[in-house]
């Protein structure tokens, strides 16, 4: 009886090892992917604010962006994400905080295919909007 008992015990320290490493591997995975899941979401993130991504391919299709008095940076932001001019309103709002942009009230005519400094080259500048009609 004591052997068998003895045999026992030895596969079942066998099993709780094996255990052992199974969760660990599966810890250090979901650890690993989370790392990854992370890493690209902030470079993601970073290029849309530091890089040329745009919506739409080459040509694009025109968009007009009426900017009012008074309108918050994140209004307009949202406003052109709404419009799909922008891919991500946080990470345009980003950058127009970042670079301290004073965006200017008016009508634009601003296409998908533009990235953010085109775009924030035509709302920056009063001569680039559109004539209002009387």
């Amino acid at each position: 009886m004591a052997k068998q008992s003895q045999q026992t015990q030895a596969a079942l320290d066998i099993l709780g090892h094996f255990l052992g490493a199974l969760l660990n591997l599966v810890f250090y995975v979901v650890v690993a992917f989370g790392i990854y899941f992370v890493a690209t979401n902030v470079y993601e993130f970073s290029y849309q604010v530091f890089g040329d991504r745009v919506c739409e391919a080459e040509p694009g299709r025109d968009v007009e962006i009426h900017i009012a008095e008074g309108e918050s940076t994140m209004d307009i932001a949202e406003k052109l994400y709404m419009n799909k001019v922008v891919i991500n309103q946080y990470t345009f709002y980003l950058k127009v905080q970042l670079f301290e942009y004073k965006i200017m009230q008016g009508t634009f005519l601003l296409n998908t295919s533009m990235t953010y400094d085109e775009i924030l080259e035509v709302i920056t500048d009063l001569t680039k909007a559109i004539p209002e009609e009387t």
